[in-house]
């Protein structure tokens, strides 16, 4: 049999053929970002590969520079074919954000310190890159929908990993932090750290986090993840797991003993309710109030401790020393206004975990720093708006204000601890930034030139078709 293959030639003024590529690229698995998702929250951030990298030694970390790296590549060599230029906002946010902390950075490295604190730069800088890497990779590599769905569903599989081993270590004696951890890998924590501490009589599970409080942050984050694939998972044993899924989250939570738990779940909780109806809202209102009665039930220590812990506050230690802590950045602020003292530039012995981002950032950053994360912030809350606009079903819909509540839950959490001290929760909140902005673009307004315009007009004048003829 003779087979003919037309073969369509692409005129210069054709779209057709960068058209088909743009489809074929968005069918494409993101494989690489989907395994990073689902590394992110099995392995502890504390494995490392043995030598000085110490934290920026973890797979996940060193994956995201590598991303990084990809991305830099990409925007030199591949070739644009579109004809009307975009921008994403997101990138631009991110880009901004990025450079503004690297010239913090930069104005560090004027200053002398001992070992330690140069250790510190140089790990604040790989950091930065990490989280700025895995952000902007996201933002150019997700282009649809089906893309986006992917990585949300990695992302929360290995957050219900995460869940069930602090569920495990709340009821059982069983600890599978390390369960994922590859050979020839060492541990990057004092063995002190290690240990489950207690708090109004009650241990603190950290399921595969460094701390209890970062744990209660992603195990809040993924309540409203599961919801939603419990409402729009497309096969009913994904659905069922789902929900399953968000059980194991909200039982495992109240475990770590954290106001800051709390009060993520209660934010996310408080955007996620506008993507409901009002009967729906009652409904979800009347099933809390009878969970919360189940687990008081149950867990009647766990959730004395937890109530204990928000009541009594005000003589807690751990709120003593934060509020102690503003008089000494007070001071740093007075001394460094601008820039800080430099990213990673506090030395150790000054300052420790001031237990809240915004004071850590004006301690190395100054005002430049603080910009930085205001418009980190921003680009956040407007990144749900984007989300919206460019929804076109109800499940779309849903999805941008579950990453919104996503997001703005864990921008709160800021407020109580030092937020991108931690990897995995940074790490969440970088990649779902990028999601959430990665399928809105805005056309680059171009400006004519008189030039352009003149020969436009020769062009269509009747003089320049005689002369053609």
């Amino acid at each position: 049999m003779k087979t003919t293959v037309f073969v369509a030639r692409r005129r210069p003024g054709d779209h057709f053929d960068g058209a088909v590529r743009g489809a074929e690229q968005r069918e494409r698995t993101p494989w690489f970002l989907a395994f990073l998702c689902l590394l992110i929250p099995c392995l502890p951030a504390f494995a490392t590969l043995p030598g000085p990298l110490k934290s920026n030694g973890s797979p996940a970390r060193m994956a995201a520079v590598m991303l990084f790296g990809l991305v830099v590549l990409g925007f030199l060599t591949v070739r644009r074919t579109t004809t009307h230029p975009t921008v994403n906002p997101g990138v631009v946010v991110m880009l901004l954000f990025f450079l503004l902390l690297t010239l913090v950075y930069g104005i560090g490295l004027l200053r002398t310190g001992d070992a330690l604190v140069e250790a510190n730069r140089t790990r604040a800088i790989i950091t930065l890159v990490a989280n700025v890497g895995v952000a902007l990779y996201v933002l150019v590599r997700i282009e649809s929908t089906r893309q986006r769905t992917i990585i949300l569903g990695c992302l929360t599989v290995g957050l219900a990993f995460a869940c069930s081993v602090g569920l495990l270590q709340s009821l059982t004696s069983i600890d599978l932090r390390f369960l994922f951890m590859p050979p020839g890998f060492v541990v990057n924590l004092d063995p002190e750290y290690l240990q489950f501490t207690e708090r109004r009589g009650a241990v603190r599970v950290v399921g595969t986090s460094e701390h209890a409080i970062e744990f209660s942050v992603l195990a809040a984050v993924t309540v409203p993840m599961t919801i939603h694939f419990a409402r729009y998972a497309t096969r009913r044993s994904a659905r069922w797991a789902a929900v399953a899924t968000c059980g194991v989250a909200l039982v495992s939570m109240p475990a770590a003993i954290s106001r800051t738990g709390v009060l993520t779940l209660l934010a996310c909780l408080l955007v996620y309710m506008f993507a409901f109806q009002v009967r729906q809202l009652v409904l979800a209102a009347v099933a809390g109030a009878a969970a919360i009665m189940g687990y008081a039930v149950a867990f009647p220590e766990t959730l004395d401790a937890l109530w204990r812990t928000i009541t009594g506050s005000e003589q807690d230690d751990s709120i003593l020393t934060r509020t102690a802590d503003y008089a000494a950045v007070s001071q740093t602020f007075r001394e460094n206004p601008v820039f800080g003292v430099g990213l990673g530039g506090a030395p150790p012995s000054a300052y420790q975990l001031l237990d809240n981002e915004w004071l850590r950032t004006i301690v190395q950053g100054g005002v430049v720093g603080l910009a930085a994360m205001i418009l980190l912030t921003g680009g956040a809350i407007f990144g749900i708006s984007a989300g919206l606009r460019r929804a076109t079903s109800p499940r779309e819909r849903d999805q941008a204000y579950m990453m919104g509540s996503v997001l703005v839950g864990i921008l709160v959490s800021s407020t109580t601890f030092d937020l991108f001290f931690y990897q995995q929760a940074t790490f969440v909140f970088f990649i779902v930034f990028g999601l959430l902005w990665s399928t809105f673009s805005v056309s680059v307004p171009e400006i004519d030139s008189p030039d352009r315009y003149d020969a436009e007009r020769d062009i269509s004048s009747p003089q320049a078709d005689d002369s053609a003829r």
